[in-house]
C-alpha cells in the first residue's frame, strides 16, 4: 500500500502543479465567489500527518461550490456559517464536517482500504497486488517501528509478527536473535537474511560470527551488524516467510527475509525539513529481592572470607571484617543495586527531502548515543543517509541510496565468567559494604574476598572497545524498453571495518577478553568485510486476453563476500594499566581470509485470471563457490495459487463478508555449506607428551611444523534443502473493519550439514557430512479490527498468535545427539524424536511413578548421566496492541506473551544457594533456642517408599547438596507478559501551528518500553534474556544484565 500510496500522492503533486500554471496561482487555489463567511484549513494524509495535495473541498448539496487544497494542503473557502462541507480524496474516506460557524477546520484523511488495492513489495522489489500473493507476507510501517525507539531495530519487531520470535541476549546493546516459522537447519544460522532497498546486508555478530554458535566462557555480548541501521530512516519492512516467498533470493533465504525499505521524498512535499529527537530513562525492570537479616557466613556463624550469607541474625553485633577492621554488623540493602545506575538512550534525526515528477531525494543524519545499566557501557552511533532517484528521460530512471554508519561502543564483560561484574556481584553477602569498601589497592591491585573479579574493579580495568565503520548502498537503472517491458539493474555494496581492543589488567581472575590468568592481556583485532552483490532483471505486464493478464519477470544474480581479520593477543603485562601490545611479554598473532561467490539465475511467472484468480511459479538455480564443482547447482522451485472466491462469486459478498481470499503454494529453498569445509586443511603443529601438557611448539628451531586439522573436509558435500507446505486464507468482514489472516504450514529440511565423529583410527575426529532430517509445524492467526471509527475518535485493535513445534526427526547414523551451545553439563542439544534444542544436564532420580528420591539425609538424590530437564520453546506467543485515538490525542500500546518454554537460570539459582534471595529467610532460620531451624521438607519419597518427612535447614535445602545438586533445580518455566511498549502522542493543532510560516507540522509523545513483565514462575529476572545470544541455543541464563525499563518523550516538527 505504501508505494501505491506514493504514487498516488506523486501523481496529485503533477496534477497541483499543472493547475497552478494553468491559473497563474502559486498560493491557495482560486475558491467560488464569496459567501456569508470565510473557512480555513489544512487536509493531512492521517498516515504520517504530511500535507495532502489536491483534495476536494465542497459545499454539501452544491457540488459547483468548492475548491481543493494547495501543494500545503492548504484550503480557503466562502461559504454559509451552518455548511457543511465533504472533504474527499481518490482512495481516501471521505468526510463530511459541519461547521458549526468555525472558522478553521483541520482535517485528517485515511486510506480506504475498499478502494485501494494494497501494494506489497516481495523479492527484488517486485511489487505486488496483496490479494494476488499466494504466500504469506507480513508488513510494518515506519509509526509500527517507532513508537517506542530502539536503536537495534529487530527489538521493534518483538510480538508485531505473527511467525516472528525474537528473543533478547541480555546486556547492554546486545543484540537479538530472530527466527521466522522455527528452525530449517542444525549448527548453521537459522536467522533471516536482511535485505534494504534491494541489496542484501551482512548480519554477523563479531569476530566473523553469524552462524549459530556463541562464546559463554569470555567476552563481551556484541551487537548485530543490523543494529548499524537508523530506526527512523526506514519507511516499511516486509516479512517474507514462507519458501514460496522467499525462493527467489536463493541459498541465502532458507530461514525466511526481512525487506527493509529506507525514506525517501515524496511528491508534494518539496523542501521539507524534519527534525525528530527523542530521550528515554532506563531503570531496572527486574531485580531480585534480597534478605536483610542474615549476615556473611555459614550455618549461623559470622565469616568474612565466604561468599554466603547463611551467617548469624543480624542484632548489631560487633565482628571484624574483611580488611582485618572492626565493624557495627549490619545490612546493607542497596550493595547490589548501587553497581548500576539508570542508562540514557537518545536519538537525534535531521533530514532535507522534497519530490518533483522528475526528481526525488532525502538526505538524513542521525546520531544515537546510549549507555547501560552497568556503568563504562555506551554506545554513540551516527548515520549519515542518501536517497535520491532522477526521471532522465520518460523511459530512463536512475535512483541511488547509500548510508554511512560510525558505531562506536564500550562494553563490560558478560556472560559465564567471574570478570563479568554480575556474575559474582550479585549474590554479595547482605552484609558486606561493596558500595563503599576500597576496591583496589595503592597499585590497582583487587581487594576482594572472593576468587572472582571484584565487580567495581572490573568495570574499571577490565576494557572492551568496539568501532564499526561501514558503506552500504547500491545504484539502480530503470529502462522501459516499450510500455509493457522494463530492465532493471541494481549494483550494491556492503562494506565495513570491524575494529575490537580488549584490555584485562594486571591482576584480573577470570577469563575476560584474553584468558590471561593474572597476567593481564590485551585483543587487538580488526575485521575487514566486503559484500559486493548485483542483479539485472527483465520484467513484462502484458495481457494476454481481456481476461488474462502475464507478468513475467527473469533475472541474474552475482554474490561476492569476503571476509579477512587479523587478530593479535598480548600476554603478561609489564606496566599496570597500559594497554598498548608492546607493554606485553609474550604475542599470538592469528589471521584469516575468507572468499565466496555465488551466481544465481531466476524466473518469476504470474498469470491473473480476471480479479479472481492468481497463479504464481518460480525458480532459481545457484551456483556456489563453497561446494566441489559436481555439486554446485542449487535449485530451487515454487508454486503458490491466490482465489478470491468473493470476486469470482460475487453473490457470496455480504454486509457481513466483505472479502475472502484463499492461498496455497509449495516451495523448496537450499542452502550451501559455509566456506573451505571440502577440504582438509593444515594447522600449526605441536608435540604433546600424552598427559595434557605441550612438551613442543612449531616452529622449534627455526623450523615449522604443521599437521592436519582434527577435522576433515568433504568434497562429496551437497546443499541443504527446505521443502514448505503452506495454506491460508484472508477474510474481511463488516465492510473491511475486522479482517482475518490465517496460515498453516509444514518445512521439511534434509541433507543438513554437520559435523559428525569419525573412528579415531581415521587419524581424525570429525567429518562435515550432509546427515539429518529436520520438520517443522506451524500456524499463524493476524486478528486486525477496526472496532471504532467516528469523526473524532477510533479504536484499533491487533492480535497476532504463533505456534509452531520443530522436531529433529533423525541425525546421522550412530550419533544419538549433538550440542548447539552451553557447557558439558548443561547444554543445549538436538535428540531424535525431540524437539529443537532441548536443555540436558544431570538430574533428580525418580522412581517408576516420577516421585524424586530423597536419601536418608533428607536431601535427593542426583543422577550421575544428563537427561532431557527442559523444553525452552514457548508452545505459543501472542501480541496483542490497541491504539486510540481522540482529534489529535493518540495513545497505543502493545502487550506480548509467551506460554511455557522453560529456561535454566544460574542466576536465580545462585541467589538462593548464597541465601541472599528473600525466599531463603522466608522462614526463620533458627529456633528461638537458636538451633537450625529445620523446617523444610523435599517432596518425594526415601528408599523404602514411604514419603520423606525429614526436615534440612534452609541452607541445606538451597544448597549444592539440596534443590541445587543436580541442574535439573535451576529449571523454571519462563512463561511471561509484558507491556513491551507504550506510546501517548500529541499532534499540535493547525490551529496553534498554523500560523507559523515555518512549521507544518509538529507533535509531543511520551512512550516506554519494558513497562511491566508479569512471569508467576520466574522471579527476579526477566525470563526472555539468553546466555547464549544471537545462536540457534536457547534456555540458559548465566550471569545476565538485568533488562531495562524505558521511559522517555520524543519531538517531532516538519518545516
Amino acid at each position: 500500500m505504501k508505494k501505491f500510496t506514493q504514487l498516488m500522492r506523486g501523481c496529485l503533486s503533477v496534477v497541483v502543479a499543472f493547475f497552478c500554471l494553468l491559473t497563474g496561482n502559486v498560493g491557495m487555489a482560486d475558491t467560488v465567489p464569496l459567501a456569508d463567511i470565510e473557512v480555513t484549513g489544512v487536509v493531512t494524509f492521517k498516515d504520517d500527518g504530511s500535507p495532502l495535495p489536491g483534495a476536494s473541498v465542497l459545499l454539501k448539496g452544491s457540488p459547483n461550490t468548492g475548491t481543493i487544497t494547495d501543494a500545503n494542503g492548504k484550503f480557503r473557502i466562502n461559504v454559509p456559517e451552518d455548511a457543511t462541507l465533504v472533504i474527499s480524496y481518490i482512495g481516501y474516506i471521505a468526510q463530511e464536517i459541519k461547521l458549526n460557524k468555525r472558522t478553521t477546520l483541520t482535517v485528517a484523511l485515511d486510506a480506504d482500504a475498499q478502494q485501494l488495492s494494497e501494494v506489497v513489495v516481495t523479492s527484488f522489489g517486485i511489487a505486488r497486488d496483496r490479494k494476488t500473493l499466494g504466500y504469506g507476507v507480513s508488513e510494518l510501517k515506519t509509526e509500527q517501528l517507532t513508537k517506542a525507539p530502539t536503536t537495534d531495530i529487530t527489538n521493534s519487531l518483538a510480538g508485531k509478527v505473527a511467525g516472528v520470535q525474537v528473543t533478547g541476549a541480555g546486556g547492554g546493546f546486545a543484540g537479538s536473535n530472530v527466527t521466522i516459522r522455527g528452525f530449517s537447519t542444525f549448527t548453521g544460522s537459522n536467522q533471516p537474511l536482511y535485505v534494504v532497498n534491494g541489496i542484501p546486508l551482512d548480519n554477523s555478530n563479531g569476530g566473523g560470527a553469524s552462524n549459530g554458535t556463541n562464546s559463554v566462557n569470555t567476552g563481551v555480548v556484541n551487537s548485530s551488524r543490523i543494529s548499524d541501521i537508523n530506526p527512523q530512516d526506514i519507511e516499511s519492512i516486509s516479512v517474507l516467510k514462507g519458501a514460496a516467498a522467499t525462493v527467489l533470493y536463493g541459498s541465502r533465504a532458507a530461514s525466511g527475509v526481512i525487506l527493509i525499505t529506507t525514506k525517501k521524498g515524496k511528491k508534494g512535499t518539496n523542501k521539507q525539513i524534519s527534525f525528530s529527537t527523542n530521550t528515554a530513562v532506563g531503570t531496572v525492570s527486574r531485580f531480585p529481592k534480597f534478605q536483610n537479616q542474615y549476615a556473611q557466613g555459614s550455618n549461623g556463624t559470622y565469616a568474612n572470607n565466604v561468599a554466603g550469607s547463611w551467617g548469624p541474625l543480624i542484632q548489631g553485633q560487633t565482628v571484624t571484617n574483611w580488611f582485618g577492621n572492626q565493624e557495627t554488623l549490619q545490612a546493607y540493602p542497596d550493595n547490589v543495586q548501587d553497581i548500576l545506575q539508570n542508562s540514557i538512550s537518545s536519538q537525534n534525526d535531521l533530514s532535507f527531502s522534497g519530490a518533483s515528477d522528475k526528481y526525488d531525494y532525502r538526505v538524513s543524519y542521525g546520531n544515537a548515543y546510549e549507555t547501560a545499566l552497568v556503568p563504562n557501557n555506551k554506545l554513540s552511533r551516527n548515520n549519515l543517509t542518501v536517497n535520491a532517484g532522477t526521471q532522465l528521460t520518460s523511459k530512463f530512471r536512475i535512483n541511488t541510496a547509500f548510508t554511512y554508519t560510525n558505531n562506536v561502543s564500550d562494553r563490560t564483560q558478560s556472560g559465564n565468567q567471574g570478570a563479568n561484574p554480575l556474575w559474582r556481584g550479585i549474590y554479595t553477602p547482605r552484609s558486606y559494604d561493596l558500595t563503599n569498601a576500597p576496591f583496589q589497592d595503592a597499585v590497582g591491585g583487587q581487594l576482594w574476598f572472593a576468587a572472582e573479579d571484584q565487580p567495581y574493579w572490573s568495570i574499571n580495568h577490565i576494557k572492551n572497545h568496539q568501532e564499526v565503520n561501514r558503506f552500504y548502498g547500491n545504484i539502480n537503472l530503470k529502462y522501459d524498453i516499450t510500455d509493457w517491458l522494463q530492465a532493471d539493474l541494481k549494483v550494491g555494496s556492503d562494506v565495513f571495518t570491524y575494529t575490537t581492543k580488549g584490555f584485562d589488567d594486571k591482576g584480573v581472575r577470570s577469563n575476560a577478553n584474553t584468558a590471561s590468568a593474572g597476567a593481564g592481556g590485551v585483543l587487538d583485532r580488526t575485521e575487514m568485510t566486503r559484500n559486493l552483490n548485483s542483479y539485472f532483471t527483465v520484467t513484462a505486464n502484458r495481457k494476454l486476453t481481456s481476461d488474462l493478464h502475464l507478468t513475467a519477470t527473469v533475472g541474474n544474480e552475482i554474490i561476492s563476500n569476503y571476509n579477512s581479520f587479523l587478530q593479535d593477543i598480548g600476554l603478561g603485562i609489564v606496566v599496570a594499566g597500559f594497554d598498548n601490545v608492546k607493554n606485553f611479554l609474550t604475542f599470538n598473532p592469528t589471521s584469516a581470509i575468507t572468499k565466496q561467490r555465488t551466481v544465481g539465475f531466476f524466473g518469476d511467472v504470474v498469470f491473473d485470471y480476471k480479479t479472481w484468480l492468481s497463479v504464481n511459479a518460480k525458480a532459481r538455480n545457484d551456483f556456489a563457490s563453497t561446494l566441489a564443482p559436481g555439486n554446485q547447482s542449487i535449485f530451487y522451485p515454487a508454486v503458490a495459487v491466490s482465489f478470491v472466491p468473493t470476486e469470482a462469486f460475487t453473490s457470496l459478498k455480504s454486509k457481513v463478508l466483505t472479502s475472502a481470499k484463499i492461498r496455497a503454494n509449495v516451495g523448496e529453498v537450499g542452502k550451501g555449506a559455509t566456506p573451505y569445509v571440502i577440504n582438509t586443511y593444515y594447522g600449526k603443529a605441536s608435540a604433546s607428551d600424552g598427559l595434557g601438557s605441550t612438551a613442543v611448539n612449531f616452529p622449534f628451531n627455526g623450523l615449522a611444523g604443521y599437521t592436519y586439522d582434527n577435522g576433515t573436509g568433504n568434497p562429496n558435500l551437497t546443499p541443504e534443502f527446505t521443502r514448505e507446505v503452506e495454506l491460508g486464507a484472508e477474510l474481511a468482514f463488516f465492510n473491511g473493519r475486522l479482517s482475518i489472516d490465517g496460515s498453516v504450514y509444514r518445512r521439511d529440511s534434509r541433507n543438513l550439514i554437520f559435523s559428525v565423529p569419525v573412528p579415531s583410527t581415521s587419524g581424525f575426529s570429525s567429518l562435515v557430512t550432509n546427515a539429518g532430517k529436520l520438520s517443522t509445524k506451524g500456524i499463524e492467526l493476524l486478528v486486525t479490527g477496526n472496532i471504532i471509527e467516528k469523526e473524532n475518535f477510533s479504536w484499533e485493535s491487533s492480535l497476532n498468535f504463533t505456534s509452531f513445534k520443530s522436531i529433529v526427526e533423525e541425525l546421522a547414523p550412530g550419533v544419538t545427539s549433538i550440542s548447539i551451545g552451553g557447557f558439558t553439563s548443561p547444554n543445549i542439544r538436538l535428540v531424535p524424536g525431540e524437539q529443537y534444542g532441548q536443555i540436558w544436564s544431570n538430574g533428580y532420580q525418580r522412581n517408576a511413578q516420577g516421585q524424586m528420591l530423597i536419601g536418608s539425609n533428607g536431601l535427593p538424590k542426583p543422577t550421575t548421566a544428563v537427561q532431557r530437564v527442559g523444553n525452552p520453546n514457548p508452545k505459543y506467543t501472542m501480541g496483542f496492541s490497541n491504539t486510540f485515538n481522540y482529534k489529535g490525542l493518540s495513545l497505543s500500546f502493545l502487550f506480548d506473551f509467551k506460554y511455557k518454554g522453560d529456561q535454566l537460570s544460574r542466576t536465580i539459582g545462585d541467589l538462593r544457594i548464597n541465601g541472599v534471595s528473600a525466599e531463603t529467610a522466608e522462614l526463620p532460620r533458627f529456633n528461638a533456642d537458636g538451633t537450625p531451624n529445620k523446617a523444610y521438607v523435599f517432596d518425594g519419597v526415601l528408599d523404602d517408599g514411604s514419603k520423606n518427612n525429614i526436615g534440612v535447614t534452609a541452607q541445606q535445602y538451597f544448597s549444592l547438596q539440596g534443590k541445587y545438586v543436580a541442574w535439573e533445580g535451576y529449571v523454571l518455566d519462563a512463561t511471561y507478559l509484558k507491556l513491551r511498549e507504550a506510546n501517548l502522542t500529541y499532534k499540535l493543532p493547525t490551529s496553534i501551528v498554523g500560523g507559523s510560516k515555518f512549521i507544518k507540522s509538529l507533535q509531543v509523545s511520551v512512550y516506554g518500553r519494558n513497562l511491566f513483565i508479569y512471569a508467576p514462575n520466574y522471579p527476579d529476572l526477566d525470563p526472555e534474556q539468553n546466555l547464549l545470544g544471537v545462536s540457534n541455543a536457547r534456555g540458559l541464563e548465566f550471569g545476565i544484565t538485568p533488562t531495562a525499563r524505558l521511559i522517555g518523550g520524543s519531538i517531532r516538527a516538519i518545516f
